[in-house]
């Protein structure tokens, strides 16, 4: 008996040493790739001085919204397969048109697993604190630890609660952790790319990472960080487009205002063509109208389901639609080509070698994800992050 209770102490500290050094993950939403020259926040230039640095940024997925390219972020999947396919759109089959963070009150929503529950799954604990969607279940769990969302919680709380996660004894504490920061997107939507209120909330945020770090200093605690944002920002003007003033038959199916895209649903082919072409001959360069089938091929959107529009009005800047709420600047649009739109992406710790990497879709941050934690996973694509793991 003592040597098989020697066996399994020796096995089980095998198998935490392979994931030694916990991975954290955060998004700095709306945090521009552009950002970092035009503001040069200090701690954060430190940091893509120290690990892996995606020198021209990291390219979002279409549309260029929020929660489409969180969740393809920490689930390797473009939205047609993971499910949320704008902030804003219409399911078939919930007959409902999505809100964000419905997920947490029907799990149906979400087609593709996160990689918290992957870890989960494979026995590593896992903890996120507002990630996009993380109230959701997948497949009836949760991680071991999460937080129900509350948009006023102050950034600097919610890296405290980080470093308590890193500080919990081995057999507790989360190996993956994720976190989300909101305060530079809300700038940036309210004041402009150029604005002083941009620059103090990149500031504030740049602060905290200093802070952060000291702190990991201070309790000598090694991580591995992987830092990224959703997208860029770009300003548009005032010349909205009034949803009335498009020639969208009365009777479609289903018209979500996407305020970069107008999402259209009809089951009629012949009303669905006549609105298309109706809606082509006045585009004038404001924005390209396409059929499902026909999509851009980097859209990755062109499998049939329940929640794919049938066609989609794809909006170029500076236009946008009508809404109630309006802005100084936004993203959504197609990134692909569009600088202003690229998201950061750095990688640092002691896993993780000193390099730089050419502009990616972001989808391939779970790979990354994936091999720091040293999960089993299938993936079909290129191994872009071979080079850079130690």
């Amino acid at each position: 008996m003592k040597y098989i209770a020697l066996i399994l102490f020796f096995v089980s500290s095998l198998t935490f040493a392979k994931n030694s050094n916990p991975i954290v993950l955060i998004s700095i939403d709306g945090m521009a790739h552009h950002y970092l020259d035009t503001y040069k926040p200090e701690q954060l230039l430190k940091l893509s001085k120290q690990g892996l640095f995606a020198y021209s940024g990291m390219t979002p997925v279409y549309p260029s919204k929020t929660f489409p390219n969180h969740i393809t972020m920490v689930t390797g999947k473009y939205p047609n397969e993971h499910g949320i396919v704008h902030n804003s759109f219409y399911h078939r089959n919930i007959k409902e048109v999505y809100s964000l963070g419905a997920g947490k009150d029907n799990s149906n929503w979400l087609k593709a697993e996160p990689i918290w529950i992957t870890a989960e799954k494979q026995g590593v604990k896992a903890a996120t604190y507002f990630w996009p969607e993380s109230e959701a279940k997948y497949d009836g769990k949760h991680p071991s630890y999460w937080f129900p969302y509350h948009h006023n919680t102050p950034n600097k709380d919610r890296l405290a609660q980080v470093l308590k996660w890193l500080q919990m004894p081995d057999q507790q504490r989360p190996q993956f952790i994720s976190t989300y920061f909101s305060t530079v997107d809300s700038a940036g939507h309210d004041f402009g790319i150029n604005s002083e209120e941009v620059k103090q909330a990149i500031a504030e945020i740049d602060s905290l990472f200093a802070w952060f770090y000291q702190e990991l200093d201070r309790l000598n605690i090694d991580i591995n960080l992987v830092l990224v944002s959703d997208h860029g920002m770009t300003d548009i003007s005032e010349k909205t487009i009034a949803l009335k003033s498009l020639p969208i038959d009365k009777n479609i199916d289903q018209i979500v205002n996407g305020q970069t895209q107008i999402n259209l649903y009809e089951e009629d082919k012949a009303l669905l063509n006549e609105t298309v072409k109706a809606l082509q001959k006045v585009a004038n360069g404001r924005f390209d109208v396409f059929k499902l089938g026909e999509y851009p091929e980097h859209w990755h959107m062109n499998n049939i389901n329940a929640y794919v529009p049938d066609a989609i009005v794809s909006l170029q800047p500076p236009y946008t639609i009508q809404g109630k709420y309006h802005g100084k600047a936004t993203h959504g649009f197609d990134a692909k080509g569009k600088q202003e739109l690229a998201a950061i992406f750095i990688a640092t710790g002691p896993d993780i070698k000193l390099g730089s990497i050419a502009p990616f879709e972001n989808v391939y941050v779970h790979d990354l994800l994936i091999k720091l934690l040293d999960l089993d996973k299938q993936s079909n694509r290129a191994d872009i992050f071979e080079q850079h793991i130690k």
